[in-house]
């Protein structure tokens, strides 16, 4: 479960949103030293979490570029925690075939309804900031965006499919059990964490196991079914703070994970610049 006691003010605001719809050096593999099963693949760029990081959400845009890109997926909190939402919002409705909705965008709504006290700053202050940044059509785009998306064979949500309003994470076989019970497709890609993790369950004997995501192409197994966890553009949270996102291509079941560098230090100069809170800004070069 996440934020705490906000949970409590979001049942009947979320009731009435779309349900479903049928600095680090290190730099990542570049595109042409990658062992790609196939010179014919074609992927799908999916990313979560940019958190109002124009700069991280930039860098992952133009390392897309390098591959061969079908379309791109969104899966929510593209606000919160960073000083650029409306910037970010308006590149992902630009380039995002479909986008879901995260907690801090149905946070938004009630920035005005929810007493101070009730959430932490860290939360509530880049809340308050993209509410008085984002134009009223944005806001109505937002306000538009489902919890759930199936694009046969893959599934969307932010957080696990059980009870996607409750925005339950998926850290542990449990929670990755409830997830696969609500998941009717082969793949499901999902982020909330902010650490990226591929849960695979076999459907017969319906154990599940985390794999470890490394940067080279991954080939799933059609007899099984899974569960990723694309990471985070904006705020990643596995000690590493390059920017994270995953590409897929259906056709053949292929699977990379991506991690990208961007400029730290110029992302931490817009969180000042913004008056954001201090751990706002430190996480992004500790990746925590």
């Amino acid at each position: 479960m996440w934020e705490g006691p906000l949970i409590d003010f979001l049942g009947a605001a979320i009731e009435s949103l779309p349900r479903h719809y049928p600095q680090t050096t290190h730099q990542p593999p570049h595109p042409n030293d990658i062992n790609m099963p196939d010179s014919q693949a074609s992927f799908f760029a999916i990313f979560s979490d940019i958190h109002a990081n124009i700069d991280a959400f930039n860098a992952v845009l133009e390392d897309a570029g390098h591959f061969p890109v079908r379309g791109m997926f969104c899966l929510g909190d593209t606000v919160g925690y960073g000083p650029e939402p409306s910037a970010c919002v308006e590149r992902v409705m630009d380039t995002c075939v479909t986008s879901i909705l995260g907690n801090h965008e149905a946070m938004l709504f009630l920035c005005e309804t929810i007493p101070d006290e009730q959430w932490d700053i860290t939360v509530r202050q880049p809340l308050q900031l993209a509410n008085e940044q984002l134009t009223k059509a944005q806001k109505s785009w937002i306000h538009s965006q489902p919890l759930t998306a199936d694009i046969d064979p893959l599934s969307l949500s932010h957080a696990s499919l059980n009870d996607p309003s409750g925005f339950h994470y998926i850290q542990e076989e449990t929670e990755a059990e409830a997830h696969f019970s609500a998941q009717s497709t082969f793949i499901s890609f999902n982020g909330h964490t902010h650490v990226p993790l591929i849960w695979e369950q076999d459907p017969e004997s319906f154990a599940c196991r985390a794999l470890t995501l490394g940067e080279q192409p991954i080939h799933l197994d059609s007899g099984k079914r899974y569960s990723v966890n694309v990471g985070s553009v904006g705020q990643p949270r596995d000690g590493d703070p390059r920017a994270s996102y995953a590409l897929y291509d259906f056709e053949q079941h292929i699977l990379i994970q991506r991690r990208v560098p961007y400029d730290i230090a110029r992302a931490r100069t817009r969180f000042k610049k913004a008056g954001l809170p201090a751990h706002n800004i430190k996480r992004l070069a500790d990746g925590i």
